[in-house]
């Protein structure tokens, strides 16, 4: 009996570093665990009787003046709002961002080249705890610009942890946007090469605006067309009148959010 015990112990020890949490106090709420980093989030909550049946996942861009990542914290009330109820949407400060309190997500804090495989995974990995935490029957990612990526490529890289995903000002084809651009090489991962392996029930809406000269809608239309090409379900929309920042003020972007959350 006593080696059994003993393996036992031994594969506790083993064990411990791997499933321990990088926050001190993970509450889900105001803070989540990713793999490696102590992600910061602000939560919004459609209260119902029966729990939670949808959970919204909103990430942001690259905000790359420097200024603090709240993008999303503004976008979240007005789902909220006409959400039905047991909805929550969850805003999530990727490795290395801060709100506008001062508090900043663990990580490099690197507004640039930061769409690698190992920030992506990280933040997969506290998307996967939130889930577990709510287990909503249906999970939708809402991603701008370089939160787009990031959602694109959670699709295919982690296949299955979201039912649906709203992509906005996509970065879906980062050796097309990046070309010509100074810098140098990115190390980021590209939506564009996860496309054969998202999941065939996987909705995907694209909403870019008619002027964002950051992420052209050209990206959008091109993605769009790639998914189509694979069998994939993708509803692509062009917002007149709005641009790479003003697009998430767009009503398209709720209406949008709504129908890729309702029940399937």
């Amino acid at each position: 009996m006593a080696r059994p015990l003993f393996a036992f112990l031994l594969l506790l020890v083993l064990a411990g570093p791997a499933l321990a949490a990088p926050c001190d106090n993970p509450d889900r709420v105001t803070r989540v665990s990713g793999r490696d980093e102590c992600l910061i989030i602000r939560t919004f909550e459609q209260k119902g009787e029966t729990g939670v049946s949808l959970l919204y996942l909103m990430l942001h861009g690259n905000h790359s003046d420097g200024s603090p990542a709240t993008s999303m914290f503004n976008v979240a009330p007005s789902l909220i709002e006409k959400s039905p109820q047991g909805t929550v949407a969850v805003a999530l400060l990727r490795p290395g961002y801060n709100d506008d309190d001062g508090n900043y997500s663990t990580g490099e804090r690197n507004r640039a080249d930061n769409w690698r495989a190992d920030i992506i995974d990280d933040i997969a990995d506290a998307i996967a705890r939130l889930k577990d935490f709510y287990k909503p029957k249906r999970l939708v990612l809402i991603g701008h610009s370089g939160g787009s990526a990031v959602s694109g490529v959670i699709l295919g890289r982690h296949p299955g942890l979201a039912d649906a995903a709203l992509l906005i000002g996509c970065v879906c084809d980062l050796r097309q946007w990046r070309a010509g651009r100074t810098g140098g090489l990115w190390t980021s991962e590209s939506p564009s090469d996860y496309v054969e392996r998202i999941p065939p029930k996987t909705l995907i809406s694209i909403l870019v605006g008619a002027s964002d000269n950051v992420t052209l809608p050209s990206l959008s239309e091109g993605y769009a067309a790639q998914l189509s090409k694979h069998g994939l379900s993708a509803d692509f929309n062009i917002a007149q009148g709005r641009d790479h920042t003003n697009i998430l003020r767009s009503g398209h972007l709720i209406d949008m959010a709504l129908k890729l959350g309702a029940p399937k």
